[in-house]
């Protein structure tokens, strides 16, 4: 939607000696304010503000754009420390947080903004995909668990869990979790599929040794079916598919189209909007089409 300038206003605001404690010190209490010192007709300034302005609308109301005019406010600009333009200054809860000198770069402040955002349940959230793509799962499952204790009516939460639990070969109590769970719990789909793909191959040998067998017969659909799916049970889906979609090439209708329908198996794992299932449902479209 675009902005007229009536919904530019709400998020600006000119700053005095005079408002800045309503307005930068006791509003920050309730959204983070980004504290913008520009002079009028300096080209840096003007530049910042423009992208500041674009950026600020973006995020409707979870930030305050607060600009001080240096040249009528220097009582401000001597107690805030400012010694150049521009000059950004991010105040939070009735403290300044941070300080940022000279032009910045829009992804950097897009970086910050989000940061600053950001819901407590949302960091929750990023720290443990962090921990994920790290590979540390043992931390994400702890913080998994804190968040179940905190949330209990949250489902997802425990779906989640469970599929980690799956992961780390813990399987009688993911099924114990999932047991408990009622059938059309969130995330309950990609648990299911994650515990179909682990006990496929959990007697067939390790990922290592399946890995050897597909390499040595490249020709035979089994092995590389296998796999894929010790693959995907080890949460290297992008490889999976992409064995998946060699089989696809290699012969199509083997085993009653299996290889098409596990790519679709696995695209429900990722869920919906995800990027690498968008990506590879393309593949197999070309590819069958």
């Amino acid at each position: 939607m675009a902005m007229t300038p009536d919904t530019q206003a709400e998020f600006l605001i000119e700053v005095s000696a005079q408002n800045f404690q309503s307005e930068v010190v006791e509003r920050s209490q309730q959204v983070p304010v980004i504290l913008e010192f520009y002079a009028n007709g300096a080209a840096p300034s003007e530049a910042l503000s423009t992208l500041l302005r674009s950026l600020i609308n973006g995020y409707q109301g979870k930030l305050m754009l607060a600009r001080v005019d240096v040249q009528t406010n220097p009582q401000l600009v001597q107690q805030l420390g400012v010694r150049g333009l521009p000059t950004l200054k991010i105040v939070k809860d009735g403290q300044l947080i941070d300080s940022l000198e000279g032009p910045q770069e829009e992804s950097n402040l897009r970086v910050l903004f989000d940061q600053l955002t950001i819901s407590p349940a949302e960091q929750v959230r990023a720290q443990i995909a962090h921990y994920l793509s790290v590979g540390d799962r043992v931390s994400a499952m702890n913080m998994l668990k804190q968040m179940m204790v905190e949330e209990p009516s949250n489902l997802s939460l425990h779906t989640e869990y469970g599929d980690l639990l799956i992961q780390e070969g813990e399987i009688e109590q993911a099924e114990r979790l999932i047991s408990e769970l009622p059938a059309d719990a969130e995330g309950m789909a990609k648990v299911k599929s994650r515990l179909f793909f682990v006990k496929k191959v959990q007697d067939l040998g390790t990922l290592d040794a399946l890995k050897a067998l597909a390499d040595s017969h490249p020709e035979d659909q089994s092995h590389q079916y296998h796999f894929a799916c010790a693959l995907v049970a080890d949460d290297q889906i992008e490889a999976a598919l992409s064995v998946l979609l060699n089989m696809l090439r290699l012969d199509r209708n083997w085993e009653e189209e299996t290889a098409r329908n596990t790519m679709i198996q696995v695209f429900e794992l990722l869920g919906k909007g995800d990027a690498l299932a968008s990506a590879y449902r393309r593949k197999m479209f070309t590819l069958l089409h």
